[in-house]
């Protein structure tokens, strides 16, 4: 399979960086981590991605390479919205 193109999502990397985040289920340290996916431009699933990149429009396959938590005490990952749901919760 060849990469046509590749989009990295840089949401809130100052309180990814900077804050520390710790698990709902274990309440240990949460490390950041890079994941990615590939995902075709034509697939069903393209409908959950965004394919805009400035003025023009990715097409092809692209590889979303986006910020999730692992906690390695319980080896869940969570998104960064689900995080910052959960904080949002607690205070």
């Amino acid at each position: 399979m060849k990469i046509h193109n590749v989009k990295r999502d840089w949401s809130r990397p100052f309180w990814v960086k900077f804050k520390k985040h710790y698990c709902p289920v274990c309440k240990n340290f949460l490390t950041p981590i890079k994941s990615s996916k590939i995902v075709n431009s034509k697939s069903e699933e393209a409908k959950n991605y965004d394919f805009s990149s400035g003025d023009t429009y990715l097409t092809g396959d692209v590889e979303f390479i986006q910020t999730e938590f692992l906690c390695t005490a319980c080896g869940k990952t969570y998104s960064l919205q689900e995080i910052s749901e959960n904080e949002k919760k607690v205070k």
